[in-house]
């Protein structure tokens, strides 16, 4: 696996207070940094003048909390990430795995694009920019641009569901070629499909190829809508993993000169049948044991407790990592 770049994949924790990290959030990355981990990415936190998609997300600031976050993951072995993203207001994620009105989703997503106009949009990617810029300061080395999971910047960058996707891609194109100057990596996530089938049905391997030619460093295959099938963002089920992985594969062996970060449940055996251009995002399995890395037959069990905003909690739990 020595040409394996490991990532600890996304995640929002909830261990937050008053908006900002806490000292259970500084010590669940710290304790998952270790030199076999090339990247930690801090997950899921909300830009300058953006929208949570919960209460418990933290949004990025110029507290030293950062700061002391960015180094204590450098000490750890691992590249200090980030992952910035934004809701809009008003946004509620559904508690449901699976909705029952998709239509509905995307056609909402439509509506408040629409509704934006060129004004609305400029002001979410000066978020974005302000967002990476306080990152870099705080010491974090790689900045992910959260587009998946029918969050904004996820409707945003979609001709389907946004006239005005060319203005996002443009600007998140500067954005990284700005951030590369600089010598800080990049990535961008996406979902390579919301889950709903008639709209999925038509588009959606020229929106990943289109996303693939933007000059990040990486593009992390994630899949589904939050607020459309959640099974697809965390999926278990075998039929689900196998069409994650074909559906990563055939994107990057479509783009073999682009790296890609994959996720849902990689498995430490079958990572030298894949392109040498996928590079694994754990994050349940780390979740479950900080140690996962040097321990890689000690994962997840699934007990699912990690979902705690779909089962109505405030933060992560998990069944085994919590009775180590």
């Amino acid at each position: 696996m020595n040409d394996r770049l490991i990532f600890f994949a996304a995640v929002n924790t909830g261990f937050v207070t008053d908006g900002l990290p806490d000292h259970r959030f500084l010590e669940f990355y710290e304790s998952r940094s270790s030199p076999e981990l090339y990247c930690s990415i801090v997950g899921n936190v909300v830009v300058p003048n953006g929208h949570g998609s919960n209460a418990s997300t933290p949004t990025i600031t110029k507290d030293s909390i950062w700061a002391d976050l960015a180094k204590r993951i450098n000490d750890g072995g691992a590249s200090p990430g980030i992952q910035l993203a934004t809701a809009w207001a008003g946004y509620a994620g559904s508690r449901k795995f699976v909705t029952f009105a998709p239509n509905t989703v995307i056609a909402q997503g439509r509506e408040l694009a629409a509704s934006m106009g060129s004004q609305g949009i400029g002001e979410v990617i000066r978020s974005f920019r302000a967002g990476a810029a306080v990152a870099v300061k705080h010491g974090f080395r790689h900045i992910q641009f959260h587009a998946a999971h029918g969050y904004l910047l996820n409707l945003l960058i979609d001709r389907r569901i946004n006239p005005l996707a060319d203005h996002v891609l443009n600007e998140l194109k500067l954005l990284a070629e700005c951030l590369s100057m600089e010598g800080v990596e990049t990535s961008i996530r996406i979902s390579l499909k919301t889950g709903h089938s008639e709209f999925d049905n038509s588009g959606t391997v020229d929106f990943q190829d289109e996303i693939a030619t933007l000059p990040f460093n990486f593009v992390d295959l994630s899949s589904g809508f939050y607020n459309v099938d959640k099974r697809l963002i965390y999926p278990t089920r075998p039929e689900l993993l196998k069409a994650r992985i074909s559906e990563s594969r055939e994107v990057a062996a479509r783009h073999p000169n682009r790296k890609f970060i994959f996720s849902g449940r990689v498995q430490m055996d079958g990572l030298h049948r894949l392109p040498s251009n996928m590079h694994p995002g754990f994050c349940r399995d780390l979740i479950a044991n900080p140690n996962f890395l040097r321990e890689t037959k000690s994962g997840c069990l699934n007990h699912n407790k990690c979902h705690y905003y779909s089962r109505g909690e405030a933060h992560l739990t998990c069944g085994k990592w919590t009775s180590r």
